[in-house]
């Protein structure tokens, strides 16, 4: 069986709660395909490359923590989450990760040009690697203004073209929003219409339109821990449902079953093992581990105790917080942008080349019959400027020389 997680935002705390229930309960799901659009591509990395999740869980608060301290919260000028999620890859990813990924990842890519979906497996290196999920998880203006590149072609979020892809009719897919999806939400007030979003099932409810908000609005600690463990009991129901909670003789069998189609006589299937009984009776009281429990609810903490935080809390406080944006705003516009120039110098001037390329290339998609182009200054009219340059040197040598000769013969 492959695994496709949906891309979503913020409310990619719901894949760690799933990627927790599977490596404990049904790790053997985990030796396949795994596809992901967006952050869905980035949790099926940490899979693959067996990443803590007590990182993972941390650093998704820090990001989300960052975002909610600023003055419009992840769309202020002074956050990058395209800088975050680099330093947090680059930090967490081994060395070898293009070599445990390739074949195993499939990454899903919305082409800047043409707009066509492109799922990518195979990777070179680990800069590879990162430069897939980057360009994954690139929404524009949100995460910048140039799409960044793989492989010399510029691409953006997975999601505008295929936010869930499919490998085959064994995938199992994984999305945080109520819908048909194999592994997702159940809200209780089911309703009758649905909409497919970019091959994304999604229940037209209240709950949904929540969850619609909080993709680039992050929640407070306490709700991202709810989510969290809303996705691993949805995976444990899941597993339970599909009879994929058996013991580890049993997950052998089965594999030996599938691989040879024939079973040895000293391994025999039972329907009825014990293990397994006593493995699914250990799964209906289970819980999200201890570390990643621990990183909520320390989170959780540190977010209620304070002066800050408890004035915070008041509607007359956070009014007040509303009414001075027009004092907050402008000078955080000033300090990004002051920072961002003074980082990006060096490259400002290839950045602009490109962005002008990129915006005639658009224009001209949309507009084919209008011929724009850009032309370089021609050689000739270079190389007459350089001569009657020289000239005029030669002219004020001359000049420089008369002066001092005749200034020479009056001093005699």
């Amino acid at each position: 069986m492959n695994l496709s997680f949906a891309g979503c935002g913020f409310l990619g705390i719901y894949h760690v709660g799933v990627a927790a229930c599977f490596k404990e309960y049904a790790p053997h799901l985990l030796l396949d395909k795994i596809s992901g659009a967006s952050v869905g591509a980035i949790a099926a990395c940490c899979l693959l490359c067996d990443l803590n999740l007590g990182d993972i869980t941390s650093n998704v608060i820090e990001v989300a923590r960052e975002a909610r301290q600023r003055t419009l919260g992840p769309f202020s000028p002074s956050f990058n989450v395209q800088e975050l999620l680099l330093d947090s890859l680059q930090k967490y990813l081994p060395d070898d990760a293009h070599i445990r990924v390739s074949g195993k990842l499939h990454v899903s890519l919305t082409r800047v040009y043409d707009g066509k979906n492109v799922i990518v497996s195979q990777f070179s290196s680990r800069e590879d690697v990162l430069q897939a999920l980057l360009a994954s998880a690139f929404i524009p203006l949100f995460s910048g203004l140039l799409p960044p590149r793989f492989h010399g072609v510029r691409y953006m979020d997975g999601g505008f073209s295929d936010n869930l892809p499919t490998l085959d009719e064994n995938t199992i897919t994984i999305s945080p929003f109520c819908g048909e999806s194999d592994i997702c939400p159940r809200d209780v007030s089911s309703q009758l219409f649905h909409v497919n979003f970019s091959n994304t099932s999604i229940e037209l409810s209240r709950q949904n339109i929540y969850r619609f908000a909080r993709i680039l609005f992050p929640p407070n600690p306490e709700i991202l821990s709810n989510m969290c463990e809303q996705g691993f009991y949805d995976a444990l129901r899941f597993l339970q449902r599909n009879n994929l909670l058996n013991c580890t003789r049993c997950l052998a069998v089965q594999s030996t079953f599938v691989v040879s189609e024939t079973l040895d006589d000293n391994m025999v299937y039972d329907p009825e093992c014990v293990e397994c009984k006593m493995h699914r009776q250990e799964a209906l009281v289970s819980n999200l581990p201890e570390t990643v429990m621990t990183i909520f609810q320390d989170a959780i903490d540190s977010a209620n105790k304070g002066l800050i935080n408890w004035l915070f809390k008041h509607r007359s406080v956070k009014l007040l917080s509303l009414l001075s944006l027009p004092c907050t705003l402008p000078a955080d516009v000033v300090y990004a942008t002051f920072t961002k120039f003074i980082l990006n110098v060096p490259k400002l001037r290839r950045n602009l080349l490109e962005l002008r390329t990129f915006f005639l290339d658009q224009i001209s998609m949309l507009f084919p019959k209008i011929n724009l182009y850009y032309q370089q200054v021609p050689h000739t009219i270079k190389y007459q400027l350089a001569i009657a340059e020289c000239e005029s040197n030669m002219y004020d040598m001359e000049t420089v020389e008369k002066t001092d000769n005749l200034y020479k013969n009056k001093k005699i």
